[in-house]
């Protein structure tokens, strides 16, 4: 996990690339939110390997088999 320095320095660069403006009053509860977010993607990436994943395959056939 990146210092907090680091992780509200990544949040500004991610909120300007989208275009969004937090404001001021509000920016400590959403760089919370940032840094709890972060933990848990770390989180839920390492859990299952994509081998791990049901794969889904649907084969539709026509009447008459072709």
């Amino acid at each position: 996990m990146p210092s907090p320095a680091d992780l509200a320095a990544e949040f500004d660069v991610l909120m300007r690339r989208a275009g969004l403006t937090v404001p001021e009053q509000r920016r400590a509860t959403v760089l919370a939110s940032y840094a709890d977010f972060r933990e848990q993607m770390a989180l839920l990436h390492d859990r299952y390997a994509y081998t791990d994943e049901p794969s889904n395959v649907f084969r539709l056939t026509r009447p008459g088999g072709l």
